[in-house]
C-alpha cells in the first residue's frame, strides 16, 4: 500500500487487533508443526508495507537440530510464477513487447515448434495448451538435473497437450519459455533481471529483503533444509525423521520455480501488488492480471489470472501462489484492495502451507467481525493462553469488547470460533444452538494475585500448559 498508510477501511483496524491474536496464532503454528511432523514453519503476515507478525516455529534441518528463525530462506517454487509474470508485464508497460506477440515470433529456435502459435497471453494464464513438465520430469525428484535451454528447446517441439485456449492446464515448461522471451527480448540473462525486479523490495520493507532467483543468486541468506516424507509414514517398515532433500538449482526452468525467499519478503513482495500500492506495475496492469482468467473446478473452485492464483476465504477475494518444491511447500495470499498478506513457508513436502494460511485469514476475518469497537478496553486481558485438559486444549484470545475461544487442535481456527462477552458480570458464550459451551458461563480460577491458573468450561477444568503435565499424571494414575 501507500507510503502514506492509504488502504480500504476493512482492515484499518488490523495493526491493533493482531497483537492479541498473537499468542494463539503461535501456539497454533507449533501445534500444526508437531502433528504433521514438519521440521519447520514460518509464517510472516502485513498490511502494505507493515509487517504485523512474523514468527518461526521448529527446525531449519532436521539433521543438524538447527533452529529455524524468520532470517532463513526457503525454496518458494512457483511463487516463481509471479515474479516472471510481473517481469513481462513491465516490458508490456514499456512497448517492448506485446500480450498478443506469439513464442515463435520472440524466439527463433522454437519458430518451427508447435508451441510457436501461442501468445504471451496464453503463456501467462496456462492456456498455451503446453505440457506440465514434459515426458522425462524426474528432476522433480533428483533423478538428473533440471533441463538447460538446449533441453528445454528440445522439450518444447513435442506437441502440445491441447491446442491453445482449449483448458487451462498448469505448466512449468510455458513460464520456462516466457523466462526465454524476456531474454530474447531485453538480451540479458534471466537472473540478472530478475534481480533488477526485486530490488525495488529493498527500500518498500523496514526488514532486510532476503529474495533471490536462484541457488546462490542475490542476497546472503542461510536457507532451509527441504525434507521428504519419513519411510514408516510412506510404507510403515522404519520409523525415521524425514530425511533432508539436498539443493539443487533450477536452470532454465529458474521463470517457474527457481526462487527462494523468506516469509517477510515473499509477502512484501505480494502485498505490493495491491492497488493504489504504487509498486512494480500500473494499477490498470494489475487489474488485468487480477482478472478471472481460468476457472479450476476441480480442488476448488480457484481461479488464475496471468501469474496469479485467485480464491476466495470466507467473503474475502485474495490473490497468490503455492510453491511445491524437492522438501518445501509454500503459500502466500493477499487481498488486492487492502494489502493484507500472508506468507507460510514450510520445509517438509507435505507441509500445512495453505491450511495454515487460509486459517490465519479466516481468523483474522473472524476477529474483525467480532469487535464492535476497536478503542474498546480488551475484555479479561489476564485471560489470554492456551488451556489443556484430557478433552484437547482451549485457547482464549481477549480482545476490544468480547473474548474469542478457540482450539489449537484443529487445521481451521475460525470454524468452531466461540465469542464472549460479559453479561451481568459473568463471562458467557453466546446464547445460541449448539452442542458446546453457548450460554454457559466461563468459570475462572485465578492465584491471590490475580493470575489465571485454570478455566472451567462445561464442567471440565482447563489448566495452564505449566500446571498440566502434573495435573494430567495425576489424571492418569491408577
Amino acid at each position: 500500500m501507500r507510503k502514506d498508510g492509504g488502504m480500504a477501511s476493512r482492515d484499518h483496524d488490523l495493526p491493533e487487533l493482531l497483537p492479541q491474536l498473537e499468542p494463539f496464532l503461535r501456539d497454533w503454528v507449533d501445534a500444526m508443526r508437531r502433528r504433521r511432523r514438519v521440521p519447520g514453519i514460518q509464517v510472516a503476515v502485513r498490511l502494505g508495507d507493515r509487517l504485523l507478525f512474523s514468527y518461526a516455529s521448529g527446525l531449519a534441518d532436521a539433521s543438524t537440530g538447527a533452529a529455524l528463525t524468520t532470517g532463513h530462506a526457503f525454496r518458494i517454487a512457483s511463487h516463481s510464477k509471479t515474479f516472471t509474470a510481473t517481469a513481462i508485464m513491465q516490458l508490456v508497460e514499456r512497448g517492448r513487447l506485446r500480450l498478443d506477440d506469439t513464442v515463435g515470433a520472440v524466439v527463433p529456435e522454437l519458430a518451427d515448434a508447435p508451441i510457436a502459435g501461442a501468445t504471451v497471453r496464453e503463456l501467462l494464464g496456462h492456456q498455451s495448451g503446453a505440457e506440465r513438465d514434459g515426458a522425462d520430469a524426474v528432476f522433480w525428484q533428483r533423478e538428473r538435473a533440471f533441463p538447460d535451454r538446449a533441453e528445454l528447446i528440445e522439450t518444447m517441439h513435442r506437441d502440445r497437450v491441447f491446442g491453445s485456449n482449449t483448458h487451462f492446464h498448469y505448466s512449468n515448461l510455458a513460464y520456462s519459455v516466457l523466462g526465454l522471451i524476456v531474454e530474447a527480448v531485453t538480451g540479458r540473462g534471466w537472473n540478472e533481471v530478475a534481480l533488477e525486479l526485486v530490488a525495488p523490495l529493498a527500500e518498500i520493507m523496514s526488514e532486510p529483503a532476503l529474495v533471490g532467483p536462484e541457488l546462490n543468486v542475490g542476497p546472503d541468506a542461510p536457507l532451509v533444509s527441504g525434507h521428504a516424507i519419513s519411510p514408516f509414514e510412506q510404507f510403515g517398515d522404519a520409523d525415521e525423521e524425514s530425511a533432508v532433500i539436498p539443493p539443487v538449482d533450477t536452470r532454465v526452468e529458474g521463470p517457474a520455480t527457481g526462487f527462494w525467499a523468506n516469509a517477510e519478503t515473499i509477502s512484501a513482495w505480494v502485498a505490493a501488488h495491491a492497488l493504489g500500492s504504487g509498486h512494480f506495475l500500473t494499477d490498470d496492469t494489475k487489474r488485468l492480471m487480477q482478472r478471472d482468467e481460468s476457472l479450476i473446478e476441480r480442488g476448488g473452485p480457484r481461479w488464475y489470472g496471468l501469474g496469479w492464483i485467485i480464491r476466495k476465504i470466507g467473503e474475502r477475494r485474495v490473490i497468490g501462489h503455492s510453491g511445491g518444491f524437492p522438501g518445501h511447500i509454500t503459500q502466500t495470499w493477499s487481498d488486492p484492495t487492502t494489502g493484507l498478506a500472508v506468507s507460510v513457508l514450510t520445509n517438509r513436502i507435505d507441509g500445512p502451507a495453505t491450511e495454515i494460511a487460509n486459517g490465519v485469514i479466516a481468523l483474522i476475518d473472524a476477529a474483525r467481525a467480532a469487535v464492535e469497537d476497536v478503542s474498546a478496553a480488551v475484555l479479561r486481558p489476564e485471560l489470554a493462553g492456551t488451556y489443556l485438559s484430557l478433552w484437547g486444549s482451549v485457547s482464549l484470545m481477549p480482545l476490544p469488547g468480547v473474548v474469542l475461544e478457540a482450539s489449537i487442535d484443529g487445521g481451521d481456527p475460525a470454524g468452531g470460533l466461540a465469542l464472549l462477552r460479559e453479561t451481568d458480570g459473568a463471562l458467557r458464550a453466546k446464547a445460541e444452538d449448539g452442542f458446546g459451551d453457548a450460554g454457559e458461563e466461563l468459570l475462572i480460577d485465578a492465584d491471590d494475585e490475580g493470575a489465571v491458573r485454570s478455566v472451567t468450561i462445561t464442567g471440565i477444568r482447563h489448566h495452564r500448559r505449566a500446571d498440566f503435565p502434573d495435573r494430567r499424571a495425576a489424571m492418569l494414575a491408577p
